[in-house]
This record gives C-alpha cells, sequence and structure tokens, in this order.
C-alpha cells in the first residue's frame, strides 16, 4: 500500500510543481481572460502586461488584472461590480493614466470591474479571471526604459512607398501610423467605413489573421453624429417588432433606412395622433417593410429637408410594434443624420 502511495505522488508531483505560485506574474503570449477555465472571454491581455497570480489549477491560473481606463468608456454598475465597460468595440486599459501609456488589455463591452481609484479623468480598476498557465511566467514584468522622444520618419512619396511591414499584429505598438493610402472596415470581412490616408495615426486593440482594431482619433461636426443609447438594438429586424410587438415597446433601435416621404397621419392610421407628422420610411437595411416614424416639433423642419429615397440613419424608440390594421411599426424619432 505504501509503495502504491509512493507512485500516484510521483506522479502527481509535476503537476503540483508547475502550478504557477501566488505572486507577480508577465503575460508571455497574447491570451484571453476568461470568467472561468473554458467559459466566457472578458478581455484580451496583451504580451508583457503584468498581473497578480491568484491560484491555479492544471492548464489554468486565476490572476487580477489591474490597470486604467479612461472615464469616456465607462458605465454603471453590473452584477456586484461597482463599474462596467460601455463602449461597443471594447475599451483599452493601459499601464498608466496617460493614452500614450502601454495597453495592458482589451477589454470587451459590458464587462464589470472594480474601481481601485478614481481622477477626473481616468479610472484604476482591476478584474479577476483565468487565463492559460502557458501563456504566463511568474515574476513582474520588467521596468520600462526611459528614452528620450524621437520625431517619426518622413513618410516617403507613394510611387517610393516601402512593402507593408510583415510584422505580427500582436507586435505592433500601441500607436501606430497609416504607412499608405488603405481601407477601414467594420469586420475584417466586413464593409468599408471610409479611407485612411497615409501618416493617420491610429491606436490599436486586438488583432485577428492579419487584421488590427483600430481606434481614429478627429474631430466631425456635431451635427452629423447620433448619440448611443445606453442599449440600442441595431440588430433587430421590423419583422422582429411585428412577430412579438410587445417584447420591444420602449426599447431604442438605431436604423439604416430609406426616406419615401414626409406625411401626415389620418384617422385610419392607428397609433398615430390625428395630424400627427411622421416619416414614411423603408427598412431598416436591405429589408424592405415599411415604417412609420412619428416626428417631434423640434424634428419636423429637417424632416423636411430630407430628400426622397436618400438613405439615413436614425435614432428611434418603439412606439407600437404592430399598428392596426396594417402591422406598419411605428416609432418615435430621437436623430436622424444624412448618409
Amino acid at each position: 500500500m505504501r509503495t502504491d502511495r509512493l507512485a500516484i505522488l510521483t506522479l502527481l508531483l509535476p503537476a503540483v510543481l508547475s502550478a504557477q505560485a501566488p505572486g507577480p506574474g508577465t503575460v508571455t503570449a497574447a491570451t484571453e481572460l476568461r470568467i472561468a477555465p473554458d467559459s466566457r472571454v472578458l478581455a484580451q491581455l496583451r504580451v508583457g502586461g503584468g498581473v497578480r497570480i491568484l491560484a491555479s489549477k492544471p492548464g489554468w491560473t486565476q490572476v487580477a488584472v489591474e490597470g486604467w481606463l479612461h472615464v469616456s468608456v465607462l458605465g454603471p454598475k453590473r452584477d456586484s461590480f461597482a463599474l462596467s465597460v460601455k463602449s461597443p468595440n471594447g475599451a483599452l486599459m493601459r499601464a498608466a493614466a496617460d493614452r500614450a501609456a502601454p495597453v495592458v488589455a482589451q477589454l470587451q463591452d459590458g464587462m464589470g470591474l472594480e474601481q481601485v481609484q478614481r481622477t477626473e479623468q481616468w479610472a484604476r480598476v482591476r478584474r479577476t479571471g483565468w487565463v492559460l498557465s502557458k501563456a504566463l511566467k511568474a515574476g513582474a514584468p520588467p521596468a520600462p526604459v526611459a528614452v528620450a522622444p524621437v520625431p517619426p520618419p518622413a513618410l516617403p512619396p507613394p510611387a517610393a512607398m516601402a512593402p507593408a511591414p510583415t510584422t505580427p499584429p500582436e507586435s505592433l505598438p500601441g500607436d501606430v501610423a497609416v504607412s499608405r493610402r488603405t481601407k477601414i472596415l467594420t469586420a475584417p470581412t466586413g464593409q468599408q467605413l471610409g479611407t485612411l490616408d497615409s501618416a493617420t495615426r491610429l491606436v490599436t486593440g486586438v488583432s485577428e489573421r492579419g487584421w488590427v482594431k483600430v481606434t481614429l482619433e478627429g474631430w466631425v461636426k456635431q451635427a452629423d453624429l447620433i448619440p448611443l443609447d445606453s442599449a440600442p438594438i441595431s440588430a433587430i429586424s421590423a419583422a422582429d417588432l411585428r412577430t412579438d410587438p410587445d417584447k420591444y415597446l420602449g426599447r431604442t433601435v438605431r436604423w439604416v433606412v430609406q426616406v419615401i416621404a414626409m406625411q401626415t397621419a389620418d384617422p385610419l392610421r392607428k397609433g398615430l395622433s390625428p395630424d400627427e407628422p411622421y416619416l414614411l420610411m423603408r427598412g431598416p437595411g436591405s429589408e424592405s417593410s415599411l415604417l412609420y416614424v412619428a416626428l417631434p416639433p423640434s424634428l419636423v423642419e429637417l424632416a423636411k429637408s430630407l430628400k426622397p429615397l436618400s438613405t439615413v440613419v436614425i435614432l428611434a424608440k418603439v412606439r407600437v410594434g404592430r399598428s392596426e390594421p396594417s402591422g406598419v411599426p411605428i416609432l418615435d424619432l430621437q436623430r436622424v443624420v444624412e448618409r
């Protein structure tokens, strides 16, 4: 019996010794922070970032990730957490309260966070989760070496432009510049958002199969912006409203639609007040459903300026999911921007 126990201990000893001991740790390979092993992803951890090792089990290590977020991407309390991430594209956690500081992690939208410290523009936050043990090593990351700032080299003219670098996306720094005129897409295989000129400065986020998610800072006219509701439902269709009309009452949608005409409601339009102005629209997207979009007094003049068959982006609240007798959804317009 004693021999059998010794044999079992001999087999288990390598696993025990390979477990990460509590203390500081360093991310050595890009990895995902998860709620639990093989569970939902919370964030993407960057190579070189520091963590606090808490516990471990075969193949997985529990860590605490801590860093700084700009207050513009912070949301309200979520579950047992004091804060949450409120950014459709995720948020960059940095090593210091500075936009130029190294990125520690890319956090998912809606992720709950503990608040450690707060300033006027930044918050130090923490979140515990699990990562693959093979992506960590014990010990804190080395302190950054201070170097004198060096101005970026001038870009060559387009005719003499060198080929795009083949450096893996994971090794790109947080701040980069576009080396040549290029397209920016909604996703690696998504629709084109626009075109970036050479030398445009960007902040990198997560990477995937040769593509990098970037953040662009610039200035646009306030009149051309649509605010996002705390829970917009851009993915819902008009058919969904008609199928379950009570489910989405009072919810906000952000849709791309086509203007047909501005009209005034008659008594047959149930759900609209007599003589209430509204836009007859088609959409959202490629859907050919008709929509009644009621106009508040402040937007009547703007609605009159919209050309028939033009495409616009609307922010609107669902008033009626399926009106009588036609079954057309009715929405209350909050904002409209021409495309």
